[in-house]
Order: structure tokens, then sequence, then C-alpha cells
């Protein structure tokens, strides 16, 4: 069947993106509670300010894959 892909955006140049992907991280997390347990999603997201932010989504049941979202960053520092 189908996956449904989630990309929700954070601007990288936003004074306070990390607070803006801790807000993001809590929203999806509490959505994912409202899936069936047979339904999954693959997340497409902002590389995030602090490492290791969405391991919380990464080993959540509901979610078949969590992806980096590099738009905007060069390439050695989405590499980082």
């Amino acid at each position: 069947g189908l996956i449904p892909i989630i990309e929700p955006e954070v601007d990288i140049k936003a004074a306070d993106k990390d607070k803006c992907e801790q807000e993001l991280l809590v929203c999806l997390l509490q959505e994912l509670e409202t899936l069936r347990p047979c339904d999954q999603v693959i997340f497409k997201l902002t590389l995030p300010t602090v490492a290791n932010l969405y391991r919380p989504l990464i080993s959540h049941p509901r979610t078949l894959r969590v992806v980096a979202l590099s738009g905007g960053f060069d390439r050695a520092d989405a590499c980082k």
C-alpha cells in the first residue's frame, strides 16, 4: 500500500529554530498517537539544531522511516 510522507519544514534561518523544532516534535508525537496501530508514516524533516532530537520519532512504532530534508544547507553542513 501507500505510505504517507509528512514533510513539515522549519526555516533554517529562523532565530528560534531550536524552539520551533522542539514544538514540532511535540506536535508530531501527539499526532502519531491518533493513528491506528496498523498505520505508519515517513517523516522528511529539516536537519535539527540539537543532535538526536528526533530520536523519539525514529523509535515510535507508527514511524516507518525518518529522512533528512537538507534544503538550504550546503553539502558540508548537511553532512555534519
